[in-house]
């Protein structure tokens, strides 16, 4: 992506981030409970329950404003647009290899 893609992007980029961060912190706790319950046979309570559902919430929100800045990237610069997604592919490729939970 050259300089003036990334600038064209940013906001999108940006969005995109929001949305990775709020999944990651939403299955993050998700795991973490349901760890919890295996091991120890606890569930959670309501007050994790209501965060779970919070961190759920904030994961929808980002998700409805990654879309709309998508979309609104896609109308004013294809050219933008689509490098974009090329360079978000290309981090999803380059990280496969390191999303095991063995490798740390």
């Amino acid at each position: 992506m050259n300089e003036k893609q990334r600038q064209a992007t940013a906001a999108t980029w940006q969005a995109y981030n929001a949305l990775e961060t709020t999944k990651r912190r939403h299955f993050g706790y998700l795991e973490a409970l349901e760890s919890r319950r295996n091991k120890f046979n606890m569930e959670p309570s309501e007050a994790e329950n209501q965060m779970l559902a919070r961190l759920l919430r904030d994961h929808d929100e980002q998700v409805t404003a990654f879309k709309l800045a998508s979309e609104t990237l896609r109308n004013s610069n294809r050219e933008a647009f689509d490098a974009l997604w090329v360079y978000i592919n290309e981090i999803n490729v380059a990280l496969v290899p390191f999303e095991s939970k063995g490798v740390h």
